[in-house]
């Protein structure tokens, strides 16, 4: 039975923020500017939002931003954005949530669709491309490459790759919740591309280091994306709306984009690390939300590029290569502990990005099994810094209240961990460097808590902002290229350990922060 859309995930999973946002007041906590003016956005809110007045070319523009959900009380004296939602303190709100039937029942609502198989769209259309995610003997050969996306309508940047471009193949345990309530032992294989670097110029030479992706909830990095096929179309109200006609011409709407960004970091000389999170695309496994075991395969996967155990590859001029012979191949031979690393990730795969920092800089825990101790952290040397676009940077207590009790039920009974919990929160000040990409009214939280996440990181911070949604279909073109150099750039200053990226901009406050916005407005609203 096929599992649901990311329409009916992303209704469920924005369940009530919409109303709960416009209900609001404030929209920023007091020593925040307060908002000047309110505008009309387009998809996914289609309402009005809470903004700041700007002078561009000789008018008036209303920059609309996403709103502050939750607030400490009233005489409040602590960090109570990370105090409040650590693991601790959300299990013990669950016993008293768990007593009372209205509470435990939406909860749980939230739990079961976060372990959820999601449906697999690659091949769906173009049946090129097409495998059994779930089967351990994949013909590599059959996996889409970067020059698919070179053809007409297509016209990719990552196309330019394909010289450069392996298909690899890893090995990955089952996660806790398909060990614990499926019964399955069986291991999976996470797959997708490594496209290597010229290396990252750097006074007249170069370095070689990598930028390991992950892609948003659901998304399939080798998904078509025709760019004339948003999926969307406006219902007889006017707003914007998930179009079935449309969706079935497409399979991965805005995927160009995610693309785009590996493109760019290639471009700048980086090795590139892409693949398929486990339960999405055409890598394995059923549930694709325990984003602290995607954290675990990212080191994983460092791992076996090293030392080939568990790896498969298809070489760019199509040896299959695995084991012993596939060990070293990559990674310019520095070695899984060697070659600078950024970790970058979108949405779900920013959560397990987050997690990745936090047990590699914090502590290493298996949230998701209670009762087991916390590790020290892994302390793997060569993690330079992490990249969270469209993210929930910070954590639990920046969300809608009742995302903690999901998140409770899911720990305690399904054996799964999503959210960042306040424990991440605080621990980004031991990150080494930190970027945050979003836009301006992106849903997923406030854009203040936003804002206190990059304010807690290191000298080596950035947060970019554009002026549109979380979802990548309807993003200007032009704001994604400028996005993605901004990447580029954040990720080479981590690499070469500078104070900061050339060109970065750091904002007093959320209002200078959402004037410093690139001035490219998605498909659906734009200036007006």
């Amino acid at each position: 039975m096929p599992g649901p859309t990311r329409a009916a995930l992303a209704a469920a999973f924005t369940l009530g923020l919409a109303s709960a946002a416009a209900a609001q007041a404030p929209a920023v906590h007091p020593g925040t500017p307060p908002p000047d003016c309110e505008r009309q956005v387009g998809y996914d809110r289609n309402g009005a939002m809470p903004g700041y007045l700007a002078e561009e070319g000789g008018r008036r523009v209303c920059i609309p931003f996403m709103p502050t959900a939750q607030f400490a009380p009233a005489g409040y004296r602590g960090d109570w954005h990370a105090e409040n939602f650590t693991d601790a303190r959300i299990r013990a709100r669950w016993v008293a949530c768990r007593a009372e039937e209205a509470c435990a029942r939406a909860a749980r609502a939230g739990a079961a669709i976060f372990t959820s198989a999601e449906r697999r769209r690659t091949g769906t259309v173009d049946p090129a491309g097409l495998i059994d995610p779930q089967s351990n003997d994949v013909d590599l050969r059959a996996i889409r490459r970067p020059a698919f996306f070179g053809r007409a309508p297509f016209g990719e940047p990552i196309a330019a790759a394909e010289p450069r471009s392996f298909v690899v193949e890893f090995a990955a345990p089952r996660d806790s919740y398909e060990r614990t309530h499926l019964r399955l032992e069986t291991s999976i294989r996470l797959r997708g591309w490594y496209i290597e670097g010229a290396g990252v110029e750097t006074g007249g030479t170069r370095r070689r280091a990598l930028v390991v992706m992950n892609n948003g909830g659901g998304n399939e990095m080798t998904g078509l994306d025709d760019p004339d096929v948003t999926g969307l179309a406006r219902n007889a109200q006017g707003a914007w709306v998930p179009d079935a006609v449309a969706a079935a011409r497409n399979e991965q709407p805005g995927m160009r984009h995610w693309r785009g960004f590996a493109a760019a970091f290639n471009a700048a000389g980086f090795d590139v690390l892409l693949t398929d999170r486990r339960g999405n695309g055409i890598s394995g496994g059923v549930s694709g939300f325990n984003t602290a075991e995607q954290a675990r395969d990212m080191f994983r996967m460092l791992h076996q590029l090293e030392t080939g155990e568990g790896l498969r590859m298809l070489t760019p001029g199509g040896e299959l290569l695995e084991g012993a012979a596939a060990g070293g191949r990559l990674l310019a031979g520095l070695g899984a502990n060697g070659i600078p690393v950024v970790v970058a990730g979108y949405s779900r795969g920013s959560y397990a990005t987050a997690w990745a920092m936090h047990q590699n800089f914090v502590e290493d825990c298996d949230r998701d099994r209670p009762g087991t101790a916390c590790r020290p952290p892994r302390g793997q040397p060569n993690i330079a810094g992490a990249i969270l676009y469209g993210p929930n940077s910070g954590g639990l207590g920046w969300r809608l209240a009742g995302h903690d009790m999901v998140e409770a039920a899911l720990r305690v009974e399904r054996n799964t961990t999503y959210y960042p919990d306040g424990e991440v929160l605080a621990g980004i000040a031991r990150w080494p460097a930190l970027m945050v990409v979003k836009g301006t009214y992106d849903y997923v939280e406030g854009l203040e808590g936003s804002l206190a996440a990059f304010q807690r990181a290191r000298e080596l911070r950035e947060i970019h902002l554009f002026r549109g949604p979380h979802q990548l279909a309807t993003q200007s073109p032009d704001a994604m290229r400028v996005a993605g150099e901004r990447m580029a750039a954040f990720a080479r200053a981590a690499v070469l350990g500078l104070p900061a990226a050339e060109g970065a901009r750091e904002p007093a406050d959320l209002r200078e922060a959402v004037l410093s916005s690139s001035r490219f407005w998605d498909r659906t609203t734009g200036p007006e």
